[in-house]
């Protein structure tokens, strides 16, 4: 059970990273035009990046923390509970985006 939980882990992990990498060259291919520079855009790409980056410095926490590394376990915790709380708010700001573009395509004009 625990190899089947980690490699569901592993593909989950690479398709966030190829997304985010997908994100992230469609926001630079925006930003080299000239004045199309979307500042809500590269709000939302810099949150996903920086959640992302929580996400991956927890894991590595919590893997030298698993392998006997100098790591304090009070630390990992916050770590582990900082990038949850993350991850959670960016889930419920995708939600309420989605909730947004439904209502303004049910508008009839």
């Amino acid at each position: 059970m625990q190899i089947r939980s980690e490699s569901l882990l592993a593909q989950h992990a690479e398709k966030a990273m190829r997304l985010l990498q997908r994100v992230n060259s469609q926001s630079e291919a925006a930003e080299s035009k000239p004045g199309s520079g979307n500042p809500f855009s590269n709000m939302l790409v810099g949150g996903v990046a920086q959640v992302n980056n929580m996400q991956l410095s927890a894991d590595s926490q919590m893997e030298q923390l698993l392998t006997g590394g100098d790591v304090n376990q009070a630390e990992v915790f916050t770590s582990m509970q900082k990038a949850d709380m993350s991850f959670r708010l960016l889930v419920q700001i995708r939600n309420k985006l989605m909730d947004a573009y439904q209502e303004l395509n049910s508008i009839h004009v």
